[in-house]
């Protein structure tokens, strides 16, 4: 059994109970694993959930049954998104606990299907690590936000409108002050080195 978390077209997703958050045993592009190429996943059936309940194309099935396959498949998706250490970046990014996603962990429960969702998404997009950066500035300063602007009965739950327009305004402010430093410490570099080649270039 092969397992590919990915996202679902709404034509394959149509009739599917549960959250529908990949594919078991399609055929995936070969140009799949290359920068910059999301995957083409072609056939298989729908891997979804209801609840903790994990189906493959509405047929429930037992964990057992897919937790090695489902395992490996988090563990690429994971590492392609978050880098080898995916643990620590995935707990803040999910906001769930390090004992949730922790890798013993996983191939005895899995992982809920937001998550699962989220890894397969951001694994397809054409920049799947700084997507995975991303993800952790967002929920980084989501944690800062969500009880001044968080919506709820028992505590902070979703975001509320204003809140998520605050936020973003704050994120595109520190992005483009960041594009603002990494040019001038590129640009300082790039002097530095081409004056230590012609210092070079003269001893010679």
């Amino acid at each position: 059994m092969r397992i590919h978390l990915a996202p679902v077209p709404p034509d394959r997703a149509a009739g599917i109970p549960g959250h529908a958050v990949g594919f078991v045993d399609a055929k995936v592009s070969p140009l799949a694993g290359l920068r910059r190429r999301t995957p083409e996943i072609i056939g298989g059936k729908v891997l979804s959930y209801d609840g903790r309940q994990p189906l493959i194309h509405g047929v429930p099935v037992e964990h057992e049954r897919i937790a090695q396959a489902l395992s490996d498949e988090i563990t690429r998706v994971a590492t392609r998104v978050y880098g080898p250490e995916y643990v620590g970046p995935m707990a803040l990014a999910s906001g769930l606990s390090l004992r949730t996603v922790a890798k013993g962990r996983i191939i005895s429960h899995g992982l809920p299907s937001p998550l699962l969702d989220m890894l397969g998404r951001a694994s397809a997009t054409e920049y799947p690590r700084a997507t995975g950066y991303c993800l952790q500035a967002v929920a980084y300063m989501w944690e800062e936000h969500i009880e001044e602007y968080g919506m709820g009965d028992d505590g902070p739950g979703p975001m509320s409108t204003t809140g998520k327009q605050v936020l973003t305004g704050r994120l595109e402010g520190i992005l483009v002050r960041a594009v603002e430093l990494v040019d001038e410490m590129r640009g300082a570099a790039a002097a530095a080195k081409a004056r230590s080649a012609a210092r070079l270039a003269g001893e010679f």
